[in-house]
């Protein structure tokens, strides 16, 4: 770029170099204009997922999620976990793994198909009914209260006033069950039975 405004060789190059520091200062402030529109952008965004059994509007923003999201999804989770019978125990166990943490994983399998041949060998059947839900966000925890209804074969072996805990953790937007245990079991059980 040539620059000739003035006589002197001298000028017209000062005269270069403070149109082309003048260029590199608005391109400076674009870019740093631009990229705190982007983070700005990125701390707003929303994922809007539609994950099974999902009936109301949720939102999830980061690791938090609106109190209906989390009644949902534990619906979900303490129905595959909780009612079962000797021909879907395991396909709603091994739904119920896909949701599970990666590090409570391989316990969490064997617990629950031990759980899955056990509902075919005596074909037990189990109906859990919930009757409230009590979240508390500080400590990512459900605590669920319903009756368990049992069953051997036709026959009604037991009906049981339970509650159980259900631990949970959000990440980028993904509900991830960590552990799942009866209330009154104590903190050792990783799984319910």
């Amino acid at each position: 770029m040539e620059l000739k405004l003035f006589t002197s060789k001298a000028a017209n190059t000062f005269a270069e170099n403070r149109m082309l520091k003048f260029t590199i200062l608005v391109l400076l402030a674009a870019v740093l204009i631009l990229s705190v529109c982007v983070v700005t952008a990125m701390n707003k965004e929303r994922v809007i997922l539609v994950p099974p059994v999902i009936n109301s509007k949720v939102v999830i923003t980061g690791d938090h999620a609106n109190e209906d999201y989390l009644r949902e999804f534990t619906r979900y989770i303490v129905n595959l976990a909780l009612t079962y019978n000797p021909a879907n125990a395991r396909s709603q166990f091994s739904e119920l793994l896909a949701v599970y943490d990666p590090a409570g994983f391989p316990n969490a399998r064997k617990e629950l198909y031990e759980l899955a041949d056990k509902i075919e060998n005596t074909r037990a059947s189990s109906a859990f009914h919930i009757q409230s839900m009590t979240n508390n966000p500080e400590k990512n925890q459900v605590e669920v209260l319903g009756a368990k209804m049992t069953y051997i074969g036709e026959m009604k072996a037991d009906i049981v006033q339970a509650s159980y805990i259900l631990e949970y953790r959000l990440d980028n937007g993904k509900f991830i069950l960590t552990r799942l245990y009866e209330k009154s079991a104590g903190i050792n059980n990783s799984n319910t039975k």
